[in-house]
């Protein structure tokens, strides 16, 4: 099969890799210069590193032994997969797909296959045919920037955090805006390099420690652990539902008070006004968390920092305005305020969204309907190399028709709606903290072993939630 991968970053790598190791013919185009995107386009912003511990920023088949990496290290890495396991030889970079539209088959989408047009710097527009497409894209790639009046009236920079780079912050009067992992980022850079930072944000989001227990163990120890994952709501898919999963609600309870104060004073989150902590116990928007910056509350409790619980309403010729109706001086804005899941080169005839704009994906994957496409990258977990790298063994096997699961409207109707009570805000993509569930429900639609050890204490006590338990399935 002829197959394209749309997008040369984590996801289309790795999908890519499978392709190949099971015989498909493939090309990866990406707009990119490189692999994995990290310095692309215009370079990097200085001192962006990612927030995984050491073992989770890897595939499966290819260790990797940094530990909250930055950028430079984490772009080799990518690099050295795709080089290892033949990627590159196969990707098609500064080529970006401007379209990609089903073939008219029988009775479904693509059952003829696809047209995929794209425009080369080299060599202008062209197109191909393919029996297959994946599209690994990137779902943080369309950024959103809300409207919001007086935009005229603002004479300083306004820009989404995809765009901040060195030297931004430097000696001005910064305003954040946003709750989210990004978001404390960037204040905690600003709080060190501007005149003034101050963060803006709708509501305050839990983010974990580093290490829990008061410093003494990593997060993987806790959050990557069947046992971890047993204390979250129940998950939707009953196949992976285990005995350990059905603690009696009142022992979760416990358990999760005792996991909110370790998690208040291993943060600094104790030591700030009550305002600036989450107002809901978790797990409630568990799946909203991440690794909390260093120094964070340190700044705010110095004053390098000012944090503000708001809505923001407009901007104003100094900067703008809150709900509150007080006003923030800046000279540089940046919204911190998430990404468009969007494919504006899909078929229109897709069904990829529902009327409120969720993904609509069976398993996160694929839209029934549409024969030989998938999506890899748009099933979020908290180790999303390991959700890619599973997901592109998943729809591997879809697309040669090998799988024990068959898509299905009603399969996905129950988990948006499961999602929607439980992940709010998810939007059909983010299953956050369910590591191994999300796991061990596409190993079954494979056939294959969800537990991956021997030894019962082993599988449910230490993190599962990594990569190289998975190692070799390109072979099953």
């Amino acid at each position: 099969m002829r197959v394209c991968v749309v997008g040369a970053g984590p996801a289309g790598i790795a999908a890519a890799k499978v392709l190949l190791e099971r015989g498909s013919d493939v090309t990866v185009f990406d707009k990119y210069p490189r692999v994995g995107g990290i310095w692309a386009p215009g370079g990097c912003y200085d001192g962006l590193a990612n927030q995984s511990a050491l073992r989770i920023f890897e595939f499966a088949d290819l260790a990797n032994r940094l530990h909250f990496a930055g950028a430079v290290d984490t772009q080799r890495y990518l690099e050295h997969y795709a080089r290892t396991f033949g990627v590159l030889g196969h990707l098609r970079p500064r080529t970006e797909v401007t379209a990609v539209r089903a073939v008219d088959g029988p009775g479904r989408l693509g059952a003829s296959g696809w047209t995929v047009e794209f425009r080369s710097e080299s060599e202008g527009r062209q197109r191909e045919s393919f029996d297959q497409v994946v599209v690994a894209s990137g779902a943080h790639h369309h950024v959103h920037v809300p409207e919001l009046p007086g935009r005229a009236a603002f004479g300083g920079t306004v820009l989404h955090s995809n765009e901040v780079r060195y030297g931004t912050f430097t000696g001005r009067r910064v305003v954040i805006v946003g709750g989210g992992k990004s978001a404390l980022d960037l204040a905690t850079r600003a709080a060190r390099e501007a005149s003034s930072a101050t963060l803006v944000q709708r509501k305050v989001n839990w983010m974990v420690p580093e290490r829990f227990l008061l410093g003494l163990v990593g997060y993987k120890w806790i959050l990557f652990t069947r046992f971890g994952e047993a204390l979250l709501p129940r998950y939707h898919d009953p196949a992976c539902v285990r005995p350990l999963d059905r603690i009696d609600e009142r022992v979760k309870r416990a358990l999760w008070w005792l996991i909110i104060r370790d998690i208040m004073i291993s943060t600094g989150l104790a030591r700030l006004p009550k305002e600036l902590r989450p107002a809901q116990a978790l797990p409630f928007h568990l799946a909203h968390a991440g690794v909390m910056p260093r120094g964070y509350a340190r700044a705010v409790r110095r004053g390098r920092l000012t944090a503000k619980v708001s809505e923001v309403e407009a901007y104003t010729s100094e900067g703008l305005r809150l709900a509150t109706g007080e006003e923030v001086a800046a000279e540089v804005i940046v919204f911190a305020t998430g990404h468009r899941r969007v494919f504006p080169f899909l078929d229109p005839r897709v069904r990829v969204h529902d009327a409120a704009g969720r993904l609509r994906l069976y398993r996160g994957i694929v839209p029934p309907g549409a024969d030989g496409l998938g999506f890899v990258g748009f099933r979020q977990v908290f180790n999303n190399m390991m959700g890619v790298e599973l997901t592109a063994h998943w729809l591997a096997r879809h697309l040669e028709g090998t799988l024990r699961a068959t898509p299905a409207e009603e399969a996905v109707d129950e988990r948006l709606a499961w999602q929607e009570q439980v992940l709010p805000g998810s939007g059909g993509y983010d299953f956050g903290p369910y590591d191994i569930h999300c796991a061990d429900e596409l190993m079954h639609d494979m056939g294959l072993p969800a537990h991956r050890t021997g030894n019962p204490l082993a599988e449910y006590l230490l993190p599962g939630g990594l990569a190289h338990r998975y190692a070799g399935l390109a072979g099953g």
